[in-house]
This record gives structure tokens, sequence and C-alpha cells, in this order.
């Protein structure tokens, strides 16, 4: 059903866990509520310095976040371009399940942040 390495990240995920009083967060559903993520960033001029995820879900998801988690770390915001394909090739498996999602809550975790920012500038 899932690939060795996405059960092997399943089972040892990296940046597992929540930033107190991060820079940016997001919490998110999937479209039947079977899945929920948190992503939290701690973001330093515009570069994610840290990045960490919660997940109730399937291993996928938790392993999609894991490998999200560690490909965004050391990037500018700016200059941020997560290609599915890229994660499911990381992953070994070729199933879209999920990927999108994970994604998206990144993106809005982002967008907190960017929301956070302009309120401070003002």
């Amino acid at each position: 059903m899932y690939s060795d390495i996405v059960l092997k990240v399943f089972n040892n995920p990296k940046n597992a866990g929540r930033i107190s009083k991060a820079d940016g967060k997001a919490d998110c559903f999937n479209s039947d509520n079977t899945a929920h993520v948190e992503f939290s960033m701690r973001i330093n001029a515009g570069v994610i310095e840290d990045c960490k995820f919660r997940a109730q879900a399937n291993p996928y998801i938790t392993a999609i976040c894991s490998t999200i988690t560690d490909m965004v770390k050391g990037r500018m915001i700016e200059m941020l371009f997560l290609d599915p394909d890229s994660v499911k090739n990381t992953l070994g498996d070729k199933q879209p399940i999920d990927i999108n999602f994970c994604l998206d809550c990144l993106k809005e975790a982002i967008a907190d942040y960017k929301e956070k920012l302009e309120k401070s500038n003002k």
C-alpha cells in the first residue's frame, strides 16, 4: 500500500511538533475532515529558519508533512516553490493523494506570516 520510504518517514518523522510563538502558522482539515494538519514556522528576514508540523492523519500525510518541512528550511518564502512531483519523487511513491492539501496548508502558514508582518508595519 505505502512505499518503504513513506513507512520509514511515518515511523520516524522529522520536524514533528509545534513552534511556540510561531511567526506563521496554519491549522487545516482536508475536505472530508479525515485529516488534520498544523504547520508552524519561524521566519527571519524572509528565510524559513524552522518549520514543524503536527498531523492526525494517514501515514502518507505524515510523511508528506515531514518531507515538506525538510524541503523548506533555509529557503526564502518569496522564492519558495514546491512542486508536488518533487515531493512524490522524494517519497518514492507515485500516488498524488493529499500532497496538494499539505502544500496548501503550508501556504496558509506563510500567508499568516505575511499578514502579521503587514500589520506590524502599519
